[in-house]
């Protein structure tokens, strides 16, 4: 009868399917991160569709830069589904805001990821899944390469798959994000996961050309990282059925409009490169 009895409760824990389950840790260094769970499962999940990361830097009076981002809205037209954007404005005199502008997009984040990066000395720039590519010196490109470059990775296998969830309470306005990762290769490499807050549809100046254009509307504003913005460390074992669950909680400030919202999550590499592996967005809300 013992036997029976344990049997069936392994059964229904869903054991029999796996080779190790973790137990939840609480994530002490960040104060977003409330649970953490690993284990292995059976069968490997089959890779799913490469998505491509593009990190923008840019800013409020940079002339050249709706041009990069028109670029970024037709890439994502042509890709629906696969393109995971990031606008970011570091703090400088091309993204200093206009007296009559009523927002400012400048954050230290944006700064330290663009010398994280390696500038190149213009704006607009872009990481395209923070790859190096062949023949380039950095990571960050000039707009006049970046469709080139993520036609490329489009067509690249993913090592990792990423489920995204996000569901939002309004009376906190806090928002509770879960993500697992299913890895399908093994890598000698250490992974981290970072994910950002991003806003669309926020209405301030920008210098377009020789016109300032007052009524800009502005898409993809990296509100805040859940994460630390260089990623937090996974630390398990990278094989083939790993999976890494993690849950987080993060609170909006009173300005953001979550209806405007989405939830940004990618794993990358970091020690020896800071290749983006997999990227997946999903709606705040």
């Amino acid at each position: 009868m013992k036997q029976l009895f344990f049997l069936t409760l392994l059964l229904s824990l869903g054991i029999s399917s796996c080779r190790e389950v973790g137990p939840d840790i609480n994530l002490k260094n960040n104060e977003n991160a409330i649970e953490d769970t690993t284990y292995v499962e059976s069968p490997v999940q089959s890779p799913e569709a490469r998505n491509v990361l593009i990190e923008e830097f840019t800013g409020v009076r940079c002339p050249n830069c709706p041009q990069g981002h028109v670029i970024i809205a037709n890439i994502k037209a042509a890709n629906p589904g696969r393109i995971n954007s990031l606008s970011l404005h570091p703090i400088n005199s091309l993204g200093a805001p206009y007296p009559f502008s009523p927002l400012d997009f400048r954050s230290q984040d944006a700064q330290d990821l663009f010398d994280y990066l390696g500038q190149i000395g213009l704006e607009p720039a872009a990481g395209i899944n923070r790859k190096l590519f062949a023949g380039e010196s950095k990571i960050l490109l000039d707009k006049s390469k970046w469709n080139a470059k993520v036609n490329d990775e489009l067509s690249v296998a993913v090592p990792v798959n990423i489920v995204l969830e996000s569901s939002y309470d309004s009376v906190l306005r806090e928002v509770t994000i879960v993500t697992e990762l299913h890895y399908t290769q093994a890598s000698s490499e250490q992974h981290k996961l970072t994910i950002a807050l991003t806003e669309s549809n926020l209405v301030t100046p920008q210098l377009d050309g020789a016109t300032i254009d007052t009524f800009y509307v502005h898409k993809d504003i990296t509100r805040a990282f859940v994460t630390a913005k260089t990623g937090d460390l996974l630390s398990a074992t990278i094989e083939p059925g790993r999976v890494i669950r993690k849950v987080f909680k993060k609170s909006l400030d009173a300005g953001w409009k979550p209806e405007d919202m989405y939830v940004v999550a990618y794993v990358h590499e970091f020690a020896n490169s800071k290749q983006v592996l997999q990227s997946k967005e999903v709606e705040l809300k």
